[in-house]
């Protein structure tokens, strides 16, 4: 699953960054869109995370996630 990086700006100052999970993503937009509109200089920068790889340590006691890798992908716009 992957989950999102939202960037609230206006006029291109940076506002606010939220992390949404997939889950409420869509609802989520649709909220900051209607309370932050195009039209009074506000813009959207959204960013998918999406899982690279896992990093793993194996041992007597069993596996162990060290780490995990991230990418992230620009989201394109909707109208």
């Amino acid at each position: 699953m992957s989950d999102y990086r939202i960037s609230l700006h206006r006029e291109d100052v940076l506002l606010a960054e939220l992390s949404v999970s997939q889950t409420r993503y869509v609802e989520l937009t649709r909220e900051l869109r209607a309370r932050f509109p195009r039209e009074d200089g506000f813009s959207l920068h959204i960013e998918r995370r999406r899982e690279v790889r896992r990093i793993l340590e194996q041992s007597p006691d069993g596996l162990r996630l060290l780490g995990v890798e991230y990418r992230h992908e620009k989201v394109p716009e909707h109208a």
